[in-house]
């Protein structure tokens, strides 16, 4: 229900850079929309909301390539993720109540007799979940998964308590974020406990009400009628459901006036208890983290965000507090596995950012459907692609074969699900050796089989020490080496860009803008990379 793209060649992504202040009219906020959207091989409809100063602008804008109507301005999106951000809301009101800390161990809040991993003296704290540090897997181990278009409508609250006992930890805790659905089930469901357990009353009683959010809810809807969700191929699906108590996870419907009134309390427009509890969840905690809110520093600009997306819709919530000025999007499309909102959503708030032009669905090359053909491995499965009267095909070892399109961006997808493959490109004339495949929020490499994975190197010894991979986040690193006597760096995904040395230990990636610093250890050896790029820096150990 998340995402990160960093390195991005100009090359390869037409990239539109914007500078514009936020839009002064809904007028304008519409039209900015329209040049994100038109034509857009996903149909997605977005309905957007911009705050400034207490100025409130909305909009809708929708691709316009599919045939099914445009959502209501006023029906109940699934908001995904952000719904975090309120589980976050409903803690800092038991804190604020004196039941609970942020240092208390999360076994104090579960039933009694639950297993929960620990590493000696050292457990799992409120903290650590709010923070994605806990070292949990992403999803509860053994989740079994009876619909894929409904992932969690079969999860219980006996199995998530179960997988716990399953965990080994395999860092300490509290050291590294990774983003862990698993972990904000467990505080949605404790969180229900400590609220008579029911989760939904909990946040109806506490959040929805005070703030007259009066269209959403979980289970239980009450006045609005919900927007119909669809894959990225523009295809209706199903919509998602789970348990009550573990929907703190993402489960929320809103509509965009609702999301307006949170966020308008988010930046302290709102009754004064309920607007100091939303203030102790945007305090700094640790990883980049508050609780569940992620600050990002952007541009000398401190800002709070979060993503959603479920499989048929995407969500956006960004708060400048400074500037008292936040931006809320709700989409009726998955756009999880294409990059989501955010570049739109932090361009509307005024920030110079590279904001994507729209997915227009065109024809294979020739060329090009030559060049994917062939054997490949994918996440360990043998995986097979072909070229079959003009189309291009994909199976996987023990699965169905089916067609892959194409869009302007180079990029291939399958109507009937959400995934998307994106090659890396090669030589004219060569096949292709490896593309990455994203789906779900996460992304894997594949590799066409035969091809001889080199080590990165070089051999010019005023670069030699930067040579290798550098792990940034958990789904994505870099790789430094040399090609042709360029110093090269390359995403996980993305082409190889060539580099500039820029001092010691430093070199700039300028076809999109990034800096990359080099460590060393007390030895002196390189151990970690910091990547530099559009306001965020991020460091990551080597491989």
């Amino acid at each position: 229900m998340k995402k990160l793209k960093i390195l991005a060649a100009a090359a390869s992504l037409p990239l539109l850079l914007q500078a514009a202040p936020p839009p002064d009219s809904s007028a304008a906020l519409e039209q900015r929309l329209a040049a994100r959207l038109a034509g857009d091989r996903t149909g997605a409809c977005v309905v957007a909301a911009v705050i400034d100063k207490g100025q409130v602008l909305r909009a809708r804008s929708c691709a316009g390539t599919r045939s099914d109507p445009a959502p209501a301005m006023d029906a109940a999106f699934e908001i995904g993720s952000v719904t975090k951000t309120m589980t976050a809301f409903l803690v800092a009101d038991l804190i604020a109540r004196g039941q609970w800390s942020l240092d208390d161990p999360i076994a104090k809040h579960l039933p009694a007799g639950t297993s929960v991993p620990r590493q000696g003296e050292r457990q799992i704290l409120v903290r650590d979940l709010l923070t994605h540090s806990a070292g949990l897997p992403g999803l509860p181990p053994g989740m079994q998964i009876a619909d894929p278009s409904s992932p969690y409508a079969a999860l219980t609250e006996a199995q998530v308590l179960a997988a716990l006992g399953e965990v080994t930890l395999t860092r300490p805790i509290g050291s590294q974020s990774e983003y862990s659905n698993f972990g904000m089930m467990l505080v949605s469901l404790a969180v229900a406990r400590s609220n008579g357990g029911d989760f939904e009353a909990a946040l109806r009683d506490k959040l929805f009400k005070p703030l007259a959010m009066e269209s959403a809810f979980i289970a239980k809807p009450l006045a609005a009628g919900p927007a119909r969700g669809h894959l990225p191929s523009g295809k209706p699906t199903a919509a998602w459901t789970i348990t009550s108590n573990l929907a703190g996870v993402g489960m929320v419907k809103a509509t965009l006036s609702d999301m307006e009134r949170f966020a308008l309390a988010e930046l302290g427009e709102g009754p004064a208890p309920l607007v100091a509890r939303m203030h102790q969840t945007q305090q700094p905690l640790a990883h980049g983290f508050a609780m569940n809110w992620m600050h990002r520093k952007i541009q000398d600009r401190d800002l709070l965000m979060h993503e959603g997306g479920t499989g048929g819709f995407s969500s956006l919530v960004a708060l400048d507090p400074a500037a008292h000025r936040a931006v809320v999007l709700l989409s009726d499309t998955s756009l999880a596995d294409l990059g989501g909102l955010g570049d739109i959503g932090l361009s509307l708030l005024g920030l110079k950012v590279p904001v994507q032009p729209p997915r227009l669905a065109i024809a294979t090359p020739a060329a090009l459907l030559k060049a994917m053909a062939g054997d490949y491995r994918l996440a360990g499965l043998p995986t097979r692609i072909w070229a079959q009267d003009g189309k291009l095909m994909f199976q996987a070892q023990g699965q169905g074969a089916f067609e892959l399109l194409h869009d302007s961006r180079g990029a291939f997808y399958p109507a009937e699900f959400s995934a998307l493959l994106v090659p890396v490109p090669a030589a004219e004339g060569q096949p292709v050796e490896r593309f990455s495949w994203r789906q779900g929020g996460g992304m894997v490499e594949a590799e066409r089989i035969g091809l001889a994975s080199a080590v990165p190197s070089i051999s010019n010894p005023a670069w030699r020490d930067w040579a290798g991979e550098f792990q940034i986040v958990p789904q994505f690193s870099l790789k430094v080496f040399e090609r042709e006597g360029r110093l090269m760096v390359q995403g996980t995904g993305q082409p190889a860009i060539a580099a500039d040395v820029a001092g010691a230990d430093r070199i700039e990636i300028k076809a999109v803008g990034a800096v990359v610093e080099f460590e060393r250890d007390a030895s002196g050896k390189v151990a970690a990379a910091v990547l530099k790029q559009g306001g965020q820096v991020l460091r990551g150990a080597k491989k």
